[in-house]
């Protein structure tokens, strides 16, 4: 996660891959419905203003949020593993890591870093992919197709 770089709840609706990049390392807190607080917050609120009553527990959307996220992931398969672990622990250098799964599954770091990309473009958007995750990749995706 880059400096300063936070998406609210309610910011989190179309899954770009900056979101998605975001929030893999943070899944694991908010699969248990704690979301990262803004860095910015300072504690203090503003005084002025009616307070804004919203119907639903505060954490409903926050457990959508990775109840989705998971099930986009789990869709994608082993590529959407692969991406999973690649982000998960924010490294500062990728290729590395996509050298060492392909070393680990015997494959090439093209092709590995090739299946990342198509499982984060697969997971990414504002609505699931109504198509599996190889037609996804088979069909009409020059830029996914392996080579």
């Amino acid at each position: 996660m880059t400096e300063g770089q936070w998406y609210s709840p309610q910011a989190v609706t179309r899954y770009t891959r900056e979101q998605v990049k975001w929030l893999i390392p943070l899944l694991p807190s908010i699969r248990v419905g704690i979301f990262p607080h803004d860095p910015k917050e300072t504690g203090y609120i503003s005084s002025g203003g009616k307070p804004e009553y919203k119907p639903g527990a505060a954490f409903e959307k926050i457990v959508g949020i990775v109840a989705d996220l998971d099930m986009r992931i789990e869709k994608a398969g082993a590529d959407g593993l692969m991406m999973e672990f690649l982000y998960a622990f924010e490294p500062a250098d990728e290729s590395f890591i996509i050298e060492h799964i392909a070393q680990c599954l015997n494959m090439g770091t093209r092709e590995v870093a090739q299946r990342i990309r198509n499982a984060l473009y697969y997971v990414s958007g504002a609505n699931q992919k109504t198509a599996t995750y190889a037609d996804y990749v088979k069909g009409g995706h020059k830029y996914l197709r392996l080579t």
